[in-house]
């Protein structure tokens, strides 16, 4: 084995002090020393047993030996010449025997050599060479056993402490840092030597410091910074600087009683001995006393946590004057954030001796119920007068509050990105609250930061890291009472109205933070729900109306639509059991509910004042229902005003969903019964007829949403009447029809569902088809039939692709209940113009007719336009009650013929500009299903007929009811019949017509034939020749 030395890991000790300035000194008096033959021979002994080192060292116990010859060696010095020859080469020599590694036996030679070399050169030469000496000497009470301990002990005391205090000054912190392990074991028997051992190292410093100055009272200043420094450098050394420290630091405050309410801070009432024995630790640097603690505060160890907690409250209670008065403020702050921070490891035993520090004593007056609870400045003035001792939270607000509040701030400013450091101010402040005498004063001082913290970190950290900030904050975030929260949020909210022109980022940061406060966080707490989020909506719908009132900016609009964010996040959380409960143990106060909006806002500031100062609830500042109709009217008069300000600065569709919003949320009110919103509405209509834009369709579009919506919330008609609603679909419809242009694309899908929201509240009556009729009949054209013009039709298109490609043809819930159809809705609104826009196929050659057969050619929806028509020609076929046997027979009234031959016409028209698909649309879809026929016929339907063969029985239908006897055929039943065979043969001349002759219809028209051969009708004769050739062709063909 290698017993090489520099094999050996040495401590941490103080750095060598062989510098060249010292070696240039010794060896310029050992150069004197080298002329006298004897010193020469000396100095020659000691040479060769230090290169025994080099050379012989392989055990243990060549240790001892070379330690023997160097002692031996030095003993036949000179006697007049007390020096050490090769000094420097000596004591790094003797420093490598004091190895960890090597055995005590080795360490205890090589203290024996130390002690003859210090008795060798004496004081006066140590004093000189102590630099040389002590950096190999300082770490052995570190590692030193039972036997070698006593051994450096008595070094020290004998040589070291009693060197000139020139010598001592320099190095006391190494010596002091040498002699700390002996303090950590007070039950140990090196204790007391130790502990002899600092007090006359104290005592030479402060003979140095008397040399230097006269001030009274200040001895051992430079002791107790060099000790202050050893605790703050060196973690290790803290348990022995605790040790000395509770035994000989001045007490410096009265720890066993509170001070009282008379009693003040004033630096001039600080006892004369507190003072004096301050000065001697808190000169010439009082923070160093500070940092000291709050590094040991701060300490990894749990135990060294505890006696420093123990050592402040103590010796340095929070009251002491000196706190308070002769250190810096931030060095205060320092030692109170480094105290609280003991909460994170979550000990009982640490958390008992904080609030010790931070209440101050137990005293015989404290009351043990909360009920004492009350932080009004009333009740601190009514005990100033009585000059009794403070209470626990009384001497908190007075002595911590302020650096304690300050300190947190500022670890919440640093806003660090790792997320441990993140949450632990979150953290304190959630221990703090475990004591109300503390955290009721800490939380509603910190809760902003700290959500403010959260929100910054949310947009510049990973997610990962926001979520364990996040959850931490929530942690804080649901200890802190409801009353506390809201009364944040209501500062938040209210804002001083020069702000909003002055400082208008700090007002919509507030509100930002609002909405990220209820967006995110847990406000849904009963009593949130129950009480609190209505007090705040009314406030937000105060301030809205407020700013709405002025004349618009910018900055206002900024305001405003924040606002309104903040309110669409309170108006998701509003429940109706909220304001329909009834009041048990809770009172009211009797507000005036209407009272103006400062009048309000000042009264709800009232009730959170007042609820900070006690902890049962004050009693509610307005009933229930009171309250929900003063919400209801504060948003009726938001939205009234928003559609009065014509100018377009104010959007409109906020304050009406907000009013809509409310209506569904609360109880019943009556506050529309006044008319004033339809009066309003009106008014808005009436002045809107300019120029399509888009802003003016937004307003169109809103208002369309509103009246349907009021007048289906609670029961229909209740907020809005039937009649009133109907006075407005008129003017809505003229102005959204005009969006529907397909000039103007992006309006198309909401003012088609502005139609379908309109329809459903007069489906019943017609009243938006007719509207929309009577915009596309062109009234000016003299003609039989009023045609619409190219431009209405091409709107009519949008309408119809629009309806039928969405879910705006759904019927709502109270079509379904009176016993409607999806057909019958959809009917009821399109039909009529969908026959207007048909009858311009009668139009041959036409631009507009060319425009409708290129819309058919095109429609996915061609299927549902023959269910309209084939709809219309089952309604005027009546079954024949007079026939005796139950047969299909069908019959058509004289007063219809015109009306069916109008159907047929448009039918034929129809089919006519059908395009491929439209063909195969009218061959695969079921009448009566929306499902398609397969190719081949599945047996599920088998029972129902395609819209080819529906549309061809229709017309064999019409010409069987027809009476081939001419005397029974005016004009109007001639042209019908003419029309149905022309149709007929159409569809035989169209594809897939074998399945129509299947049922023998050629025998039909050969005996329909030979009946109006007897003087019928030439026409008709004609058409019942064209239609017979055809089926006549298709039979052949089938042969």
């Amino acid at each position: 084995m290698s017993l090489d030395p520099s094999a050996f890991p040495r401590s941490n000790s103080p750095a060598s002090s062989e510098s060249s300035l010292t070696r240039f000194r010794l060896q310029g008096k050992e150069g004197s020393l080298k002329k006298d033959k004897n010193y020469r021979r000396y100095a020659s002994s000691v040479e060769r047993a230090l290169s025994l080192f080099d050379n012989a060292l392989q055990e243990w116990a060549d240790y001892i030996s070379f330690l023997g010859r160097l002692l031996k060696a030095l003993q036949s010095h000179p006697p007049d010449q007390p020096v050490v020859p090769h000094k420097v080469l000596v004591s790094k020599r003797l420093a490598q025997c004091l190895n960890p590694s090597l055995p005590s036996g080795v360490h205890q030679k090589t203290l024996e050599v130390y002690t003859y070399i210090f008795g060798l050169i004496k004081l006066e030469g140590l004093s000189h060479d102590l630099p040389l000496y002590l950096p190999g000497l300082a770490p052995t009470l570190t590692f030193a056993s039972l036997t070698v301990r006593p051994l450096f002990l008595s070094l020290v005391e004998g040589y070291i402490v009693d060197l000139e205090p020139w010598a001592i000054r320099p190095a006391l912190k190494a010596i002091i840092l040498a002699l700390l392990p002996g303090l950590e074991e007070e039950t140990s028997d090196d204790f007391e030597p130790t502990l002899r051992t600092f007090n006359k190292l104290r005592d030479a410093a402060g003979k140095l410091e008397t040399q230097r100055t006269s001030e009274a009272g200040a001895s051992g200043q430079y002791f107790w910074q060099c000790l202050f420094l050893a605790s703050i450098t060196n973690p290790s050394r803290r348990l022995g600087v605790l040790a000395y420290l509770n035994r000989y630091l001045p007490k410096l405050g009265i720890a066993d009683r509170r001070p009282s309410t008379a009693g003040g801070n004033d630096p001039q009432n600080i006892p004369p001995e507190i003072l004096a024995a301050a000065d001697s630790v808190i000169l010439p640097e009082p923070g160093l006393l500070i940092r000291c603690v709050a590094s040991g505060l701060s300490d990894d160890q749990l135990l060294v946590q505890r006696n420093f907690l123990d050592l402040l409250v103590t010796h340095l209670p929070l009251s002491s004057p000196i706190l308070q008065n002769k250190i810096a403020a931030s060095d205060l702050r320092t030692l109170v954030v480094a105290a609280v921070g003991v909460v994170t490891r979550r000990d009982m035993s640490l958390n008992r001796r904080l609030w010790a520090w931070f209440l101050g004593p137990d005293s015989p007056n404290d009351s043990s119920s909360m009920d004492d609870r009350k932080f009004s400045s009333d009740t601190t003035r009514s005990a100033s007068v009585d000059g009794k001792e403070l209470t626990q939270s009384q001497y908190f607000s007075r002595v911590g509050l302020q650096p304690l509040v300050a300190g947190l701030l500022d670890m919440i400013k640093q806003a660090p990105s790792a997320p441990s450091e993140r949450t632990k101010p979150f953290r304190i402040a959630l221990s703090l609250m475990d004591r109300w005498e503390i955290g009721g004063y800490i939380v509603p001082a910190v809760f902003l930061p700290t959500v403010r913290s959260v929100q910054s970190f949310e947009s510049t950290a990973p997610e990962n890291h926001f979520e364990e900030v996040f959850r931490s904050a929530g942690a804080f975030f649901d200890g802190v009472e409801s009353g506390v929260i809201f009364s944040e949020l209501l500062g938040l909210v209210d804002y001083r109205s020069s702000d909003v022109d002055g400082d208008s980022d700090q007002v919509l940061r507030d509100l930002d933070l609002a909405q990220f406060i209820i967006e995110n966080f847990n406000v849904r707490e009963e009593d949130m729900v129950q009480i609190h989020v209505p007090l705040l909506t009314l406030s937000v719908l105060v301030k809205m109306r407020e700013i709405s009132s002025k004349e618009s900016t910018a900055n206002k609009q900024a305001v405003t639509a924040a606002l309104n964010k903040v309110l669409k996040s309170l108006a998701a959380l509003l429940t109706e059991r909220a304001f329909s409960r009834k009041i048990g143990s809770e009172k009211t106060a009797g507000n005036d509910t209407k009272g103006r909006g400062t009048d309000i806002l000042k009264t709800i500031h009232s009730f959170y004042e007042q609820s900070k100062n006690s902890l049962e609830l004050p009693p509610l500042p307005y009933a229930p229902k009171n309250l929900a109709e003063m919400i209801i009217r504060e948003a009726h008069e938001l939205a009234i005003a928003a559609l009065g300000n014509c100018d377009g600065n104010l959007p409109v569709h906020e304050p009406l969903d907000i009013l809509v919003t409310l209506l569904k949320k609360l109880p019943k009110s009556r506050v529309l019964r006044d008319r004033k919103l339809y009066e309003a509405l009106s008014q808005r209509l009436s002045s809107g007829k300019d120029k399509p834009t888009t802003a003016s369709f937004c307003v169109i579009s809103t208002i369309s949403s509103t009246v349907t919506s009021l007048f289906f919330i609670q029961t229909p008609g209740f907020y809005v009447s039937y009649e009133d609603a109907c006075d407005l679909i008129t003017p809505l419809v003229n102005q959204l029809w005009w969006y529907l242009s397909p000039l103007s694309p992006k309006f198309h899908v909401e003012a088609v569902r502005c139609l379908w929201l309109l329809h459903s509240i007069s489906w019943i009556d017609h009243l938006v088809e007719a509207s929309l009729a009577a915009l596309m009949v062109n009234v000016s054209t003299a003609a039989s039939r009023h045609l619409s013009s190219e431009q209405q039709a091409e709107r009519f298109y949008v309408l119809w692709n629009h309806s039928h490609h969405n879910t705006h043809e759904q019927p709502p819930k109270q079509v379904l209940d009176v016993g409607g159809t999806l057909f019958s809705y959809q009917c009821s609104m399109l039909e009529r113009p969908l026959f207007i826009v048909l009858d311009l196929l009668s139009q041959e050659s036409s631009d507009s007719s060319q425009s409708v057969q290129l819309w058919l050619q095109d429609l996915p929806s061609i299927h549902k336009v023959f269910h309209v028509v084939l709809s219309n020609l089952d309604e005027l076929s009546e079954p024949d009650e007079t026939s005796e046997k139950k047969t299909d027979n069908y019959s058509i009234s004289p007063d219809d013929y015109k009306e069916c031959d109008y159907l047929l016409q448009t039918a034929s028209n129809i089919i006519s500009a059908l395009s491929h698909n439209g063909w195969i649309a009218l061959l695969t879809h079921v009448l009566g299903n929306e499902k398609r026929l397969e190719t081949s016929k599945s047996e599920e339907n088998t029972d129902f007929k395609s819209l080819h063969s529906a549309i061809f029985e229709a017309s064999l239908r019409i010409v069987s009811t027809l009476s081939p006897a001419p005397a029974e055929i005016n004009l109007d039943g001639e042209r019908l019949h003419k029309d149905a065979l022309q149709l007929m043969r159409q569809l035989l001349l169209g594809p897939r017509a074998e399945e129509l002759v299947e049922s023998g219809i050629d025998d039909f028209l050969v005996e329909r034939l030979l009946v109006s051969s007897e003087g019928g009708s030439i026409a008709v004769q004609g058409a019942l020749i064209d239609t017979l050739l055809a089926a006549l062709k298709l039979s052949r063909s089938a042969d």
